[in-house]
């Protein structure tokens, strides 16, 4: 996944644009934030509304759809 890719939610439709180029995060657990992961997240934001959100890319590849990708 690039910056600039176009996605739509797999269940709603809506669609997203991913905002920076993939980069490693730490993701806590639920309520505790001694334990967790890392993993690869993209910052996205949301056509319709502008909200931005981090998001995982592993989970992003199973809830939505890639419609255009940058090159």
């Amino acid at each position: 996944m690039k910056k600039g890719t176009l996605l739509k939610n797999k269940s709603d439709g809506k669609y997203i644009i991913v905002i920076s180029k993939p980069f490693t995060k730490f993701f806590p657990e639920r309520g505790d934030m001694d334990y967790g992961y890392a993993d690869t997240a993209v910052r996205v934001k949301w056509i319709e509304c502008g909200y931005e959100r981090v998001m995982r890319q592993r989970t992003m590849k199973h809830n939505w759809q890639v419609i255009n990708e940058s090159r």
